[in-house]
């Protein structure tokens, strides 16, 4: 998959969601439905209700790995109009020094750096 899928795959959710096709935090077997309904109108035509789990199940591990990675520091800024976070680069420098095998990952696999909207 693709950040481009990614962000399909989420906006779908989150449609779902928003439509109330979520009970006690799961997912109904109609809001798949339609995930897996758009998700195959926009291409991706072989994707099944597993593959829709295991994504999520990676994106929430790269979340969570990003997360960590960010909460707690200073300098870093969620900049409203680009929709990414701005820092100067000594702070980077910083991070990298600390977390050069998390960072790792991010940088030699650019589609899973995100820009979120």
């Amino acid at each position: 998959m693709d950040a481009n899928m990614d962000f399909r795959l989420l906006s779908a959710m989150i449609d779902e969601a928003r439509l109330g096709n979520r009970v006690d935090g799961n997912r109904t077997t109609q809001a798949y439905n339609n995930i897996i309904t758009t998700l195959r109108q926009l291409g991706w035509v072989g994707i099944t209700k597993n593959n829709v789990n295991n994504r999520q199940k990676t994106l929430k591990d790269i979340w969570r790995n990003i997360h960590d990675l960010f909460s707690g520091l200073s300098g870093f800024a969620w900049n409203e109009s680009t929709k990414v976070f701005d820092v100067e680069d000594e702070v980077w420098v910083d991070l990298i020094k600390v977390n050069m095998t998390t960072l790792t990952i991010y940088i030699v696999n650019p589609q899973l750096t995100f820009k979120l909207n």
